[in-house]
């Protein structure tokens, strides 16, 4: 099996220090917890970067398509909102976090506001050699 632990897209991207020619060579993590973190950190980019649905049409997984068309449901009983604002994560997190495999958001609540929304993501991530499953809250702002 074939660990899915890779460089973090965000961490491709940073350089830290551009006088140094050669950027340290990423080794993993150390424990399932520290990548959980790093997930959780880069879905909250993800989920929360807006992008028109224009990118999202022209092609995926190109850098203009990073990032979610969603709005807030009209009311937290509309289930078909919900069910499109769960489908259109589940989209994003296929298309730019390769390490999650099985990814399922679920829409949990509301805040007190309709620009705030609750959601939880399941999934299972390869962590040494082995399936681990994790659970990712998030807070979309809408």
């Amino acid at each position: 099996m074939v660990n899915a632990a890779a460089t973090t897209l965000f961490e491709k991207l940073i350089d830290e220090n551009p006088e140094e020619s050669y950027e340290k060579k990423f080794n993993g993590f150390s424990t399932v917890n520290h990548m959980q973190d790093s997930i959780l950190k880069d879905l909250s980019y993800l989920l929360n970067t807006r992008v028109s649905s224009l990118w999202k049409r022209i092609g995926n997984k190109v850098p203009y398509s990073y990032g979610v068309n969603i709005t807030a449901p009209s009311s937290a009983e509309n289930v078909f909102e919900i069910q499109e604002l769960e489908s259109k994560i589940n989209d994003a997190i296929e298309q730019f976090e390769p390490r999650l495999i099985n990814a399922k958001s679920q829409v949990i609540n509301f805040g007190n506001d309709s620009s705030c929304i609750f959601v939880n993501i399941e999934a299972q991530v390869i962590f040494e050699n082995r399936k681990v499953p994790l659970s990712f809250p998030i807070i979309l702002d809408t």
